[in-house]
């Protein structure tokens, strides 16, 4: 029975200790209090030095509190009862108090490196949730100082301010960034917070109904599978949406959100309708990917025309000086800029119009689309010469009864909606072969649900290991056009995705023949620093969530520009293309890049740059976008022109 009270009493002391600092701090207060009384009534029962019962406690007080009193007594007895009482102050009142102390300040620590502590932010740009995406979206937003400066300007907000709700906050986030942006990493310019999209009281937490824009990353890699990242994404679209309408908010935020399946799209803008705009993954990579095998060297302009780097990137800008103007008129009003099109109004919607059609005139509000290296690049001339010239129809991009056999090595989510990118153009028709360790029924099972029907592809599924030679061998990978590498979103991590791919190269180029023209490589990589070690290899690399992380960040500070990458890299309407130098039939053998992009304006193109394949292994590809309009070209055999035309 006296053990089940002890028992009893230690329960109550341990559920008192557990509730924190505080009631640790009034057990404590509690020992000092009936250790100061017991020895204070030892002190004056037993000797003759105190008058009054209160004195011999303060006397006990003292000496627990204080070693400093100990040679002061005078008596064997009191000198005893003091020792003892200034032991066990060593071990209550400093050393338990410091011990209470440290561990309340190392709570307190570790509460606020873990962002739990709501903040109070206005026009703020919030990225939700930590993927293989968001170094590379922050990067971009540090680093597009003008753009930035510009998106600032129109929310009415002073300066850059990037919080990240992440599921768990550690050192290693920051970290991280710091590791990426080097010099140019400013940690007031950054707060992270934990939590997770999900819960309203989480997303509170990061003050989001007042951020100027949200972002919504995908992820290549997620424990639960692929189809729980859009889940959860529209998920918090859908918590985002109803906690506005419950407040009644005057103004939503705009909303950019990365989805892996194209189409859930409709799905996404259901759930939030109010400013969104949806980038689907899979189709855009899908589209490069494809865009690629049916034109080598334009991963190269797509790296530069998404990435930041020192080299062009999309413009918009709104001119209204010059409404009823015909567009390609005004090429001498932008000596420093290519004129691609411009953006319409058209049911509420923007309408992209690249490569407009000869008499093609200027209204009011349209916004005029630029291919620069920096924004003030697309500033008009003060005076200008306007110059008409008749603009013929594009040329046609079809190759009759054009075939390619196509190998691809991997697997991922994208696979069906690049099959089903290749099955888009007409008059052109893919035999690909997939090789992957995945097993056949699963991936045919995969595709299924698609309920696609191809007609321009022929596919066979192919069950073996790319990094296994004898299984490279077998497959006789010299008879195919093209070899595309993707990435195994099926493993853990980026490292890992791009070991067996770089390991899969490797052995691909030792099983070619050395003197082999064909197959063109394309390697998709999922870490950039992995870029470096193709630089004085053939092939080309595309890493993919790099270009989205890119494009993500360039739509949340323009969101305009969404429409404009969509018509570029979709199939149909305007597209970039290689042409020949000697497709226009040039009267010169050297001719300034001005007076190409007449000539090549004339045949109803846009000249976007020059391509010299004698150069391709060069870093660039050889692709000189936006050269100076005055400098020089040899247009031989070697040269060829990146032009915008129009697919019809």
């Amino acid at each position: 029975m006296l053990n089940r009270g002890f028992n009893r009493l230690k329960f109550e002391l341990e559920r008192i200790v557990l509730r924190g600092a505080r009631y640790q701090l009034l057990i404590i207060a509690v020992l000092i209090c009936l250790v100061s009384l017991t020895a204070g009534l030892l002190a004056f029962l037993f000797t003759n030095t105190f008058t009054a019962y209160g004195e011999s406690t303060w006397w006990a007080f003292l000496r627990l509190t204080d070693p400093g009193y100990l040679g002061d007594d005078e008596g064997r007895l009191l000198q005893t009862v003091s020792t003892i009482v200034t032991v066990l102050g060593y071990v209550l009142f400093m050393g338990a108090l410091i011990a209470i102390m440290t561990q309340w300040l190392q709570s307190t620590m570790r509460k606020l490196e873990s962002g739990l502590t709501p903040i109070t932010q206005k026009d703020h740009i919030l990225i939700l949730g930590w993927t293989n995406r968001t170094a590379a979206i922050v990067q971009e937003l540090v680093l597009s100082e003008g753009r930035v400066r510009r998106f600032l300007k129109r929310i009415g907000a002073k300066k850059l301010h990037i919080v990240i709700l992440a599921e768990e906050v550690t050192t290693a986030l920051p970290f991280e960034l710091k590791e990426k942006l080097g010099s140019s990493y400013n940690e007031r310019q950054i707060t992270f917070r934990s939590g997770s999209p999900l819960r309203i009281d989480h997303l509170k937490r990061v003050d989001f109904m007042n951020a100027g824009v949200i972002m919504l990353p995908g992820s290549d890699f997620a424990f639960e599978g692929l189809e729980i990242t859009d889940t959860r994404i529209i998920k918090s679209l859908l918590t985002i949406s109803n906690y506005g309408h419950l407040q009644a908010a005057e103004r939503y935020p705009l909303v950019v959100a990365e989805l892996i399946d194209a189409r859930k799209i409709p799905v996404a803008q259901t759930a939030y309708q109010e400013n969104i705009e949806v980038i689907a993954s899979d189709a855009v990579i899908s589209r490069l990917i494809a865009q690629n095998v049916r034109h080598r060297g334009l991963s190269y302009v797509f790296s530069e025309l998404l990435t930041h780097s020192q080299g062009n990137g999309v413009y918009i800008r709104e001119w209204q000086k010059f409404e009823g103007i015909q567009i390609h008129d005004l090429t001498e009003a932008f000596p420093r800029a290519i004129l691609l099109g411009l953006l319409r109004k058209k049911d509420g919607a923007l309408q992209p119009i690249l490569n407009p059609p000869d008499g093609f005139t200027l209204q009011s509000d349209d916004r005029i689309v630029f291919l620069a290296r920096k924004y003030s690049d697309t500033e008009a001339l003060e005076n200008f010469t306007r110059k008409t010239s008749k603009r013929d129809q594009a040329h046609t991009i079809r190759e009759e009864n054009s075939r390619k056999k196509l190998l691809i090595l991997g697997w991922n989510h994208k696979m069906p909606a690049l099959i089903q990118e290749f099955d888009t153009y007409e008059n052109e028709h893919f035999e690909i072969d997939i090789l992957s360790r995945i097993p056949i029924a699963q991936r045919e099972e995969y595709m299924s649900r698609y309920n696609s029907h191809q007609t321009g592809v022929t596919l066979r599924h192919l069950e073996g290991d790319y990094t296994s030679v004898s299984d490279l061998q077998r497959i006789d990978p010299e008879q195919y056009d093209n070899i595309v590498f993707l990435s195994n979103s099926w493993l853990a991590s980026n490292e890992e995705s791009d070991a067996r791919t770089i390991l899969g190269y490797l052995i691909l180029k030792r099983i070619l023949p050395g003197d082999s023209v064909k197959p063109d490589i394309l390697v998709e990589l999922m870490d950039p620093e992995n870029e470096k070690l193709f630089q004085q290899r053939t092939g080309e690399v595309l890493i993919s969530p790099y270009i989205l992380s890119h494009i993500l960040a360039h739509v949340s500070l323009r969101r305009e520009l969404n429409v404009v990458f969509d018509e570029l890299f979709t199939v149909g309407g305007a597209e970039i293309y290689f042409r020949p130098a000697s497709f226009f039939h040039f009267t010169k053998n050297e001719m300034r890049f001005k007076e190409i992009g007449e000539v090549v304006s004339e045949k109803g193109e846009i000249v976007l740059g020059v391509r010299d394949l004698s150069k391709e292994m060069d870093g660039t590809g050889g692709i000189y976008l936006n050269p100076a309009r005055d400098m020089p070209f040899q247009l031989n055999d070697s040269i060829e022109l990146v032009v915008l035309t129009t697919y019809h």
